[in-house]
């Protein structure tokens, strides 16, 4: 996105940012698709909010030319996700509200005693 002008700040979805940056490519989602090694289903999904960690995440943000910690969560000077941190993200998806709570809490308690 170097010459065109920065994307607004209210776009607050993985999808959202996006069907932004394709559009102001003037790319189809299967355009966007075959630039990035993809195929069409793939970029809807995202774009949906159906995909919330989409293995190919580096390869579209490359071809839209965008950093892609801005395209994931909104923000550039975030460091992309290591293996075990995108394995955690997608096993927190699957969890109920109460095992999500009971999880966190643990991951407080060791943080803190971490930091001693």
């Amino acid at each position: 996105m170097n010459e065109r002008k920065r994307p607004p700040m209210h776009l607050r979805t993985l999808g959202e940012r996006l069907r932004y940056c394709r559009r102001q490519m003037g790319w189809t989602q299967e355009q966007l698709a075959v630039q990035a090694g993809t195929n069409q289903a793939v970029i809807q999904k995202i774009e949906n909010g159906k995909s919330l960690r989409p293995r190919k995440i580096d390869e579209i943000a490359s071809v839209l030319e965008v950093n892609p910690a801005w395209l994931m969560f909104g923000d550039e000077k975030a460091t992309p996700l290591t293996d075990d941190a995108r394995e955690l993200a997608e096993l927190w998806m699957g969890l109920s509200a109460a095992d999500r709570e009971q999880v966190l809490a643990e991951v407080r308690r060791l943080a803190r005693k971490n930091a001693c």
